[in-house]
């Protein structure tokens, strides 16, 4: 039977202007784009050029170079951006968690806590973890830590225990015992850009009810690169606006 729910992820993992990738879009994806970030991973085995809708997997590495940003965007809507100067890895991509190690640089997270998910980010100084919906940043530089919680709470976890950090607070850990739980500080570039980001996808409208379930968190890629349109044969289907790969279907 022709209908769009199968019609529709076909055309998703073809299109998406210029820089198209060949594969699945899996559990999470490249969603900007900002300098020369580099990916690492087991197909490649060396360091290469990101590019939009590229695919991550376990084991698979992020570098930001300075002046670079990227954003990455979980298949649950999550979203996780780098700055400058950041490493990431991916460890676990489940069903019910995500797991990174952050080596060095900064993360933002905008977590979306949805069916008893969790979101850890690991460090050389503790592991952070997010249970519910929260929005927060990890900085790592020179053997200290910085976990920054806007929305929500996160849970730092050391070796001498589990600290939780509230809503409006920062947790700054360091060498030896070094702890510190204080206000935020007033805001600094990189939390504005990504507050607009934030934003951004707040103001979007809902996804259309010709989109599955499945791709709601893409919604937002649709809307810009294209349009709904009838065909007699399918119903509604999905028409880019925008330059699409070769042969595309």
């Amino acid at each position: 039977m022709k209908i769009l729910k199968w019609v529709v992820p076909m055309l998703i993992l073809l299109l998406f202007p210029v820089h198209s990738y060949p594969a699945t879009l899996g559990s999470l994806r490249v969603s900007l784009i900002e300098g020369d970030i580099q990916m690492k991973t087991e197909d490649t085995d060396d360091w290469v050029p990101a590019s939009i809708n590229m695919p991550l997997r376990e084991g698979d590495r992020v570098w930001v170079p300075e002046g670079g940003r990227t954003e990455l965007q979980l298949r649950d809507g999550t979203l996780l951006r780098l700055g400058e100067q950041s490493a990431l890895e991916i460890l676990t991509l489940q069903n019910d968690s995500s797991q990174f190690y952050l080596t060095e640089g900064h993360v933002y997270a905008n977590f979306r806590g949805l069916k008893e998910n969790l979101l850890q980010i690991d460090t050389q100084v503790s592991s952070v973890r997010a249970y519910d919906r929260s929005i927060f940043r990890v900085d790592v530089s020179q053997g200290y830590l910085d976990i920054s919680v806007f929305t929500g709470s996160a849970y730092a976890e050391t070796k001498d225990g589990t600290t939780r950090v509230a809503e409006n607070k920062t947790l700054s850990l360091g060498e030896g015992d070094y702890a510190e739980l204080s206000p935020l500080g007033a805001s600094d570039e990189w939390e504005k850009w990504n507050r607009s980001r934030d934003r951004k996808y707040a103001e979007q409208r809902p996804p259309s009810r010709y989109l599955p379930d499945e791709l709601s968190a893409y919604s937002s890629d649709f809307e810009q690169n294209g349009r709904w349109t009838y065909a007699a044969e399918y119903g509604y289907v999905w028409r880019p606006t925008v330059v699409v790969s070769a042969g595309w279907a």
